[in-house]
């Protein structure tokens, strides 16, 4: 028989809660998810004062409520989230008029305040803007939506919980810099370079293509070739359609402007002048070399085959 968490799921509220008692969870995992839900509030509806074990963030759809934390109120409206971290005591209050509708999650783990700070949380500062708010909606009731314990729907809600990070941090890239605070090793970005070099290659394609693809500048990109390859990513990509090329004219016999264009060269002479470069000889010579070589070794071969 599957077992089934804490599922509370009526008209206007939904709640998964007790995650964190599954034999998957543990308390020593980079981002674990504890319960989600949603509610739209009755007036004046209050919670606390309060002191979570969880990281809690809350997520307001409509309306209009009140966030108060360290003796400090805030007002929040559609398109704001305010986060609850562990150990803090917190009250929030629904409107009287206009009581909010939100959205909550809560999460542990020794990558949270990573994350956090990522979405562009920071001390003293505990409301964000959400402009995706329907997607994040959607997150929210993907988890709600997977309440069976099994291996199958604990990775399915983590992939939800991801995606509901990656839309926050999205929403405030500019005021966390979300983009500067990772630095993956240099290989890793090298090798995306090369695949993406290895696919494209025959494409008119440009260094700053090949950075904008990975995420990085043009200088970091340039910068971490010259560390794992010895040569820039430029002169990788010409040596890497010369090869090619070189290729092609000994295993076909395609006109040299079409096996230029097939590497990536759109102007033939411009092939030509690297291709001579490159091989000390024009593709033309090349390919003439290599047919005389072939002539060579087999006639070699039958001369042999007589002794």
């Amino acid at each position: 028989m599957v077992r089934k968490v804490g599922l509370t799921d009526s008209v206007g509220f939904a709640c998964l809660e007790d995650l964190q008692l599954s034999n998957s969870y543990m308390w020593g995992t980079a981002i674990s998810l504890d319960y989600c839900g949603r509610e739209d509030c009755i007036k004046g509806w209050k919670f606390g004062p309060y002191v979570r074990e969880s990281y809690v963030i809350h997520m307001v759809k409509k309306g209009k409520g009140t966030f108060t934390i360290a003796g400090k109120t805030y007002e929040l409206g559609p398109g704001q989230a305010f986060i609850i971290r562990p150990g803090e005591e917190t009250t929030y209050r629904a409107d009287d008029d206009d009581p909010w509708s939100y959205m909550w999650v809560g999460f542990h783990g020794y990558r949270a305040e990573d994350f956090i700070e990522a979405m562009g949380y920071v001390k003293g500062s505990p409301i964000i803007k959400i402009e995706q708010m329907d997607t994040c909606a959607e997150c929210i009731n993907k988890m709600l939506e997977y309440y069976q314990i099994t291996r199958i729907n604990e990775v399915k809600r983590m992939s939800a919980l991801m995606l509901l990070f990656a839309t926050i941090m999205e929403d405030n890239a500019s005021d966390a810099q979300e983009s500067d605070n990772i630095e993956y090793p240099s290989k890793i970005y090298v090798k995306a370079a090369v695949d993406f070099i290895t696919e494209k290659y025959m494409n008119k394609i440009k260094i700053d293509d090949i950075a904008d693809f990975i995420g990085i500048s043009r200088s970091h990109l340039t910068g971490s070739f010259k560390k794992e390859m010895g040569v820039s990513p430029q002169e990788y990509l010409i040596n890497f359609r010369l090869e090619k090329a070189a290729s092609l004219l000994r295993s076909s016999k395609e006109q040299i402007n079409i096996i230029a264009y097939q590497c990536g060269y759109e102007d033939s002479l411009s092939f030509s002048k690297a291709f001579k470069q490159k091989f000390g000889m024009s593709p033309k010579s090349f390919r003439n070399l290599e047919v005389e070589l072939e002539t060579n070794d087999a006639k070699f071969g039958h001369e042999a085959s007589k002794l």
